[in-house]
């Protein structure tokens, strides 16, 4: 951005940066990563160990899934 005013504002000159935005990007998508192993740990633990079926953590593994399967629908389709 070369608008002066734009330019002394301390983020702005970072969004339309497209480095910046993949690293934006990337960073999302590992940390939803590790929130998944993270969650079928936990589920797998409560299987496991505790014996019981936490319907809880089922439905946000679909719901995780869910999203991830429309998204890419979507991006595939728009782009």
């Amino acid at each position: 951005m070369n608008h002066p005013v734009l330019s002394r504002i301390l983020m702005l000159d970072h969004v339309a940066d497209e480095r910046y935005r993949q690293h934006q990007s990337r960073s999302t998508s590992a940390a939803a990563i590790a929130g998944m192993l993270t969650l079928f740990a936990l589920l797998e633990y409560r299987l496991l160990v505790e014996h019981r079926i936490p319907w809880d953590l089922i439905w946000v593994i679909y719901a995780m899934g869910a999203t991830k399967i429309t998204l890419m629908l979507w991006y595939r389709f728009k782009n």
